[in-house]
């Protein structure tokens, strides 16, 4: 069968963004209880508008990639919450993130590279095939 017909075989239905579920150590031993972080892929108009958002001059900022990858790639909690930006001290979900109140660097960090693998940025996304 070829690819073309495994392909038209599939129910689009059944192909959804992937979607995991993360806990932080370090937020659910302060609560007493599990604290856990929805995040789901990025489609590939998201990751441009990251981009755009992050381009000084040609250059993009690392930190405000990942920061913006977070905030377009976490659904819950919801990073944009009025009550959680005023819990923090926080004007924009950005200086949340940015200001450590919330997250550490190194939490950022290990969200933006799962955010990242559910993409499809990862070394077993694809495999290469060997001729003969």
């Amino acid at each position: 069968m070829s690819t073309l017909d495994l392909l038209l075989g599939l129910d689009p239905t059944k192909l959804k963004r992937p979607v995991r579920q993360v806990e932080l150590t370090r937020l659910s031993e302060a609560a007493g209880e599990k604290v856990v972080f929805t995040i789901q892929a990025l489609t590939l108009s998201e990751e441009e508008e990251i981009s755009e958002i992050c381009d000084k001059g040609g250059v993009k900022d690392p930190v405000a990639v990942r920061i913006f990858t977070l905030l377009k790639g976490v659904t819950t909690p919801d990073l944009k919450s009025p009550k959680l930006l005023e819990r923090y001290g926080a004007a924009t979900p950005k200086e949340l993130l940015e200001s450590s109140k919330l997250l550490q660097s190194g939490e950022i960090a290990h969200l933006y590279s799962q955010i990242s693998e559910l993409s499809g940025y990862s070394e077993n996304a694809v495999t290469e095939l060997k001729n003969g």
